[in-house]
């Protein structure tokens, strides 16, 4: 089953959850058993990821690999655990392994990345600078809040309504990432 951003579907933010921690930790084992030594880097990446941050109650994992393949030994390992697959979901040469709850709402996303690809030093960079920025975190945090209430049956609005954010932040993050690299 292919799954589309712009449908509209339900969907919740949260204060955070020190919980989140313990489910990516229960993840990333599953994910290390599965993807082996393909798996180079497996990070918890996202706003749950972020100590303090508002969030979908949605565990986000980057899975790094040297090079994007069929992976069908591991969809057929993932779908044994619940997992449904699409491609090509946020880039392109990409991959995404992902749960619904029972009541309809995505609850995990692993996005399996090559290793050169844009989206690995995306999610990174934007994780660590989040950390580290208490004001962006709010920021950020406080927007979510904002338009979940604007928009709580239309999340296509309100990725809509992130991304103007989103790409200053990227930007930012980039920028933070390159002159910490500097010093």
């Amino acid at each position: 089953m292919s799954l589309d951003k712009n449908q509209k579907r339900p969907y919740s933010i949260e204060s955070y959850n020190s919980e989140w921690i313990l489910k990516f930790k229960k993840i990333k084992e599953n994910l290390k058993r599965i993807f082996q030594d393909k798996a180079l880097v497996i990070e918890h990446v996202g706003s749950t990821s972020i100590l303090g941050m508002k969030a979908k109650p949605l565990i986000d994992v980057l899975v790094m690999v040297e090079k994007m393949e069929s992976f069908t030994d591991i969809k057929r390992e993932m779908a044994k655990l619940g997992y449904e697959y699409d491609e090509n979901y946020i880039a392109p040469n990409s991959s995404l392994f992902y749960k619904v709850g029972p009541d309809g709402q995505k609850v995990e996303n692993i996005h399996v990345c090559e290793r050169a690809s844009y989206k690995i030093s995306e999610f990174l960079d934007q994780r660590d600078f989040l950390r580290s920025h208490s004001e962006w975190r709010k920021r950020y945090s406080d927007l979510k809040e904002k338009l979940y209430k604007k928009f709580p049956d239309n999340y296509p609005a309100y990725r809509e309504g992130k991304s103007k954010l989103l790409d200053e932040l990227g930007d930012v993050a980039k920028k933070w990432k390159a002159s910490e690299m500097s010093t």
